[in-house]
Order: C-alpha cells, then structure tokens, then sequence
C-alpha cells in the first residue's frame, strides 16, 4: 500500500481523503495548521499514523512544514488539498444595513433587524 502525505487534512475533504484511504490500508500522514487541529485530525482518522503541524498562511511555519515533510518521507503520493480561506468581510451601509455585491454591482439588502 501506499504511504500519503494530505495537507490540509484537519477537516472537509482532506480529512474524508484521509478516512478513506486509511480505511483501504494505505499509509496516511495528516497535516494541520495548529497542534490543537491536527489532535482532532488524528481522532477523527484514527487509521493516521501521524500529523505534520504547519500554518501555510505562514512562509516560516510553510518552509517549517516542508523540513517535517523531508523528514517525515519520503511518500509515494502527496495530497495538495490546503488553501487559505478567504471571506470579504460584512460591509453595512450608513443606515446599518447589509451592504450586497451581485455580479459586480453593488445594491442594498434590505433586512428587518434581529429580535
């Protein structure tokens, strides 16, 4: 079987790659971008048999992950499945609503305010 590196593994579709692979006998080494995150990878793929811990939104903590990655080899397939997120962030108009983009034209939502 074959031994596989997964970024991004701590959850989504890196942790279901993760599951099902080590589920077919393959040799599977998780990665997270924190201790905490790659603990919880390790419970829920309890067929991993170790995590790489390195936050890729980092250079220092990217080129960290790779000397764990050289040390931890080597592997007969590597998993790119990380990508840092991104979400613009909420934009209200002046009254407090709900500032929407719909195809690059801006337009308010109108919305009646939480009880």
């Amino acid at each position: 079987m074959a031994r596989v590196l997964i970024t991004g593994s701590a959850d989504g579709l890196g942790q279901m790659a993760a599951k099902r692979l080590a589920d077919d006998g393959h040799e599977i080494v998780l990665h997270a971008r924190s201790a905490e995150r790659a603990r919880h990878a390790m419970a829920a793929a309890a067929g991993a048999c170790g995590a790489l811990i390195g936050d890729l939104s980092s250079i220092a903590e990217t080129r960290a992950l790779a000397e764990q990655a050289n040390a931890a080899g080597p592997f007969d397939a590597v998993i790119h499945n990380a990508g840092v997120g991104y979400r613009e962030r909420r934009v209200e108009t002046i009254d407090g609503l709900e500032l929407a983009r719909l195809l690059g034209r801006g337009r308010r939502v109108e919305r009646a305010p939480d009880p």
